[in-house]
């Protein structure tokens, strides 16, 4: 997965100096890459052109609504991401070298990630799913499981509890801009809550959001995905605020227990299923959407939440398993025993920065970081 900087380049006049940019296209991190953003809402381009020359940062990612992104160091991992009225300017005349995978060899990075002396944070519930979002790399979330109305802010990086809440969700829980999504089997919505103040912000509603487990967003937040598992199907909007959405479609997954959904690109994502222990390949663009199924179910254990890292490769829980890692053609490369069974369960996992690994413990009531000690 390379991509590098061949587009032209436009040269933009500001106070006596040329600054280098490319129209329509905006610099995205892929996966676990080491780098540092800073990010501004309700700011326009030229206010975010301004704060440059009182900071020093590498680029500026700038975007229709109104938002822009700074970057203080480029990603060795990156793709560009074509998207109508975003531009990305290089403010230093500095340009990224070609975009790496940093841990090909996912032996060695399994065996780091098994060596590891794992730490814990003990919870006063069962835990299900994990929300985090990398633009706010100290922040996560966990809920709890079904008969656990909780969620729990953490630190990931010191795994220390920021704030603890009554949460009542079905083990769903997805962390984007600023804004925890929940949902509750038996009622068609999803709910949105501020982060860490669990003040409730609005709902979206729609018939098929029905058993929601996972939520995406592509297109710069504007594009929200919602795989369903009673409806199998996937609901697609428009999305600006709990107040203003539309929809855009809905497509049938004929599969039982549609579960997990990972993003790979703006087009581009796999979805996972509880019981049929599939995962789809699926590709959305320009309003169709189209999906085969990538691994079909050869294993006795559920399968629930899947994410893939920035060499392409899906890590998939198996919940009374552990870990099975598939390549994009749906070979199995690799897997990890956590000698679970029946009341040792896993069901959600997250990578953040540098391979870290997060992995949610049903029945221990706890979440394990594993640190492999790789530097990307």
């Amino acid at each position: 997965m390379k991509s590098f900087i061949v587009l032209l380049l436009i040269f933009w006049r500001f106070d006596c100096l040329s600054i280098p940019y490319i129209n329509n296209v905006y610099l995205q991190p892929i996966g676990i890459s080491n780098w540092t953003l800073t990010k501004r809402l309700n700011i326009s381009c030229e206010q975010c052109l301004c704060e440059q020359f009182t900071v020093s940062y590498l680029a500026l990612n700038c975007f229709a609504n109104n938002s822009c992104e700074f970057f203080s160091n480029f990603p060795k991992s990156y793709k560009l991401i074509s998207s109508n009225e975003s531009r990305i300017y290089f403010l230093q005349n500095q340009y990224p070298n070609e975009s790496l995978c940093c841990m090909p060899n996912v032996t060695e990075l399994l065996l780091r990630l098994q060596n590891a002396s794992p730490i814990a944070l003990n919870l006063s519930f069962a835990p299900s799913g994990l929300g985090y979002d990398p633009n706010y790399p100290s922040e996560a979330a966990v809920v709890g499981w079904w008969s656990s109305p909780a969620s729990l802010w953490f630190n990931p990086i010191t795994m220390t509890a920021i704030e603890n809440n009554s949460l009542s969700t079905s083990l769903t829980v997805t962390l984007y801009n600023n804004e925890m999504f929940t949902a509750v089997d038996g009622t068609p919505r999803i709910h949105l809550r501020n982060k860490l103040t669990n003040v409730y912000i609005g709902n979206l509603t729609y018939s098929t959001l029905n058993q929601v487990r996972k939520i995406i967003f592509i297109n710069d937040g504007q594009t929200m995905i919602v795989p369903t598992q009673q409806n199998k199907s996937v609901t697609i909007f428009n999305f600006y605020s709990s107040s203003n959405y539309s929809i855009q479609g809905v497509f049938a997954l004929p599969y039982s227990s549609i579960h997990g959904i990972a993003k790979v690109n703006e087009t581009f994502f796999y979805i996972s299923t509880w019981s049929d222990r599939l995962i789809l390949s699926c590709k959305y663009e320009n309003l169709t959407w189209t999906h085969q199924i990538l691994v079909n179910g050869t294993t006795t254990q559920w399968g629930s939440h899947l994410t893939v890292d920035d060499c392409g490769r899906i890590w998939f829980i198996n919940t009374n398993f552990g870990l099975r890692i598939f390549d994009s053609n749906g070979l199995e490369i690799g897997n990890w025993n956590l000698s679970l069974n029946s009341t040792n369960r896993i069901y959600d996992l997250v990578f953040l920065s540098n391979y870290v690994l997060l992995i949610s413990f049903i029945d221990q009531h706890k979440i394990l970081r594993f640190d492999p000690f790789v530097s990307c």
